[in-house]
């Protein structure tokens, strides 16, 4: 069976939704007939067309969302074939049927509009209702996301799979360059900074552990979300706190490479990937409690409680002060874990879901 893929949100995207996509329809292969993005068959070839592509969907969605006229004025699409969409929210562009396809990463602008941009989570609820009445098939990226997703919207779908997020080629391999201001001991946070990934939390909380008076260093890399500003504020008020702004690959690397080891205390996570990165850096690691990061992570983390500043510390100093021994050990048991995000054995999933979905 060939299945078309809606995949507009690489207009606008550059998060891990982005290489989730390009990884699946590449090993689709010849199963893919023809990707969408927005209304164009083709990827924009200048990063202006790219813009200009990426707000006229959006306006679109914005239209049918709210039900303005300009929504009469197109169409929704409906191809010949099943629709696998790669965000939930390209299918108040089409007609839904129950043989698509929808993959969800979390339904966090549902269950926490507060760490989205405003308006983001009236857009996903018309995309989720729609979703509740039509019912296709379902895949989600953790076992996490999917509970949730039931709990919210019934069971009773064409079908309901979770399929894992590979791990990415290439994440260890190349040059590394220093980030100026960093020494030679310190812990790192990787994600986009706000309220939703807690880094002002975990700011103040590495202030009460005093490591910074013990010669260590916190490292936050990442671009801005809401709530950003207060982050970068207390970051810039707390000795030993280093916010380097826009890091390059090489410089992310270096810092992999080369911290003592990695601290995501998220209030919200669709899947987690940091995590798996500072893993096949042989970092030991500090996530949030009872969240998606320990069903990534595995029993090797150390975990706290997100909305404890003191029991993130107490983590904290846990990862500066781990023996030799129990770091090994750590490093290992994470690695084990981390076979079942093997590239092969999960897109080969994709494959044989749309194999027997034929």
């Amino acid at each position: 069976m060939s299945i078309d893929v809606d995949f507009s949100l690489a207009l606008n995207d550059r998060t891990g939704k982005l290489f989730l996509g390009k990884d699946i329809i590449s090993t689709l292969g010849g199963q893919v007939s023809r990707v969408r993005y927005g209304r164009w068959h083709e990827f924009p070839h200048s990063d202006l067309m790219r813009r200009v592509v990426g707000r006229l969907t959006h306006k679109e969605t914005l239209a049918r969302v709210y039900r303005s006229p300009f929504a009469a004025v197109l169409p929704v699409i409906r191809d010949p074939r099943p629709t696998l969409h790669l965000d939930p929210l390209s299918v108040v562009r089409h007609r839904l049927e129950p043989r698509d396809i929808v993959l969800c990463h979390d339904v966090g602008p549902i269950t926490h509009p507060q760490y989205f941009a405003p308006g983001v989570d009236d857009l996903y609820l018309r995309a989720y209702d729609q979703i509740r009445r039509v019912k296709p098939h379902m895949v989600f990226v953790s076992k996490t996301s999917q509970q949730e997703f039931h709990r919210l919207y019934g069971c009773d779908f064409a079908s309901s799979k979770v399929i894992y997020i590979p791990t990415r080629l290439g994440v260890k391999d190349g040059e590394a360059k220093a980030v100026d201001g960093v020494g030679a001991r310190f812990l790192l946070t990787v994600g986009s900074v706000g309220d939703r990934k807690n880094q002002a939390r975990c700011i103040e909380a590495f202030a009460a552990s005093r490591l910074a008076q013990q010669g260590w260093q916190y490292v936050v890399v990442g671009g801005r979300e809401p709530g950003a500003d207060t982050a970068i504020n207390l970051a810039r008020q707390t000795p030993g706190v280093v916010l380097p702004g826009y890091t390059t690959d090489e410089q992310l690397r270096w810092l992999y490479r080369n911290a003592s080891g990695f601290v995501l205390m998220s209030l919200l996570e669709g899947f987690g990937m940091p995590v798996i990165e500072a893993i096949e850096h042989d970092l030991p690691c500090l996530v949030s409690r009872s969240s998606i990061l320990t069903e990534v992570g595995g029993d090797a983390m150390l975990d706290a409680d997100p909305l404890e500043l003191e029991s993130i510390a107490m983590g904290m100093q846990a990862l500066a002060a781990m023996p030799a021994d129990e770091r090994q050990r750590r490093i290992d048991q994470a690695r084990r874990h981390l076979q079942i995000f093997a590239r092969e054995p999960i897109l080969a999933c994709w494959r044989e879901l749309i194999e027997r979905m034929g």
